[in-house]
């Protein structure tokens, strides 16, 4: 069970602001609710030596990777040949892969032209990914797990992957404030130096006058989280 991981995002259209990056940020919340910590996210162009750097470092750094974009059947879809270029291996068509697809668009009457067969390349030792909302496969190579990036079939790729990575859920409580972060700072780090195994923090949502906002508590250890909870309270109670 992965217990760490990083996610890679590509593609121009993010960095760009044409579009709305979805599947980091859900992602997130999976692997928060599968106990995976979530180290690091990287948005980068769809530019190949990028990929292959920041790729090769992530998968040496965390237990696992997980891309996201640049899989489909144009020009700038080039994240499956800088996987296996970062793995220093070939990009080669799936023979199952194709197969399927062959047999699927034949049930249709349907050409399986140029772009789909695209689809069916593989890094050379990578294992397709398939799930229920295209045919096309992602790939997993060591670490490395390569999905979509429409969030709608991200998101069923990762649900057939998503069993790999944690085991021990995290949770999380949250409480309403109404205090400037500056009055309960100091309050705050001692509880969080006193509960080693709750993660703490603090989110304004206005300051100056009138400001509130919410503490956030995260931990796998329900004991010291309904403990720290209790403090967080009753440190805002006394400041009332």
């Amino acid at each position: 069970m992965y217990q760490n991981c990083a996610i890679l995002v590509i593609g121009n259209e993010i960095l760009s602001g044409r579009t709305h990056e979805l599947n980091a940020w859900q992602c997130a919340q999976q692997l928060f609710k599968c106990g995976c910590r979530l180290s690091e996210i990287a948005v980068i162009a769809d530019d190949r030596l990028q990929i292959i750097e920041t790729l090769n470092r992530f998968r040496m750094q965390y237990d696992a990777v997980i891309c996201s974009g640049g899989i489909g059947p144009t020009h700038d879809d080039i994240t499956m040949q800088a996987v296996a270029d970062a793995f220093a291996v070939s990009l080669d068509e799936h023979e199952s892969s194709l197969a399927y697809m062959q047999s699927y668009y034949n049930e249709r009457s349907e050409v399986l032209n140029d772009g789909r067969r695209r689809m069916c390349r593989l890094p050379r030792g990578a294992k397709p990914l398939l799930c229920d909302k295209t045919i096309a496969p992602g790939a997993c190579i060591e670490n490395v797990y390569v999905l979509a990036g429409v969030p709608q079939i991200f998101d069923s790729q990762f649900e057939s992957i998503s069993h790999l990575f944690g085991g021990q859920p995290f949770m999380r409580r949250e409480i309403e404030v109404t205090f400037a972060e500056s009055q309960f700072a100091e309050a705050l780090e001692k509880l969080a130096t006193q509960f080693s195994e709750v993660e703490m923090g603090s989110y304004p949502i206005l300051c100056g006058q009138g400001a509130n906002g919410r503490i956030c508590l995260s931990s796998q250890n329900e004991t010291q989280l309904d403990q720290a909870e209790v403090g967080v309270k009753e440190m805002l109670q006394r400041l009332k």
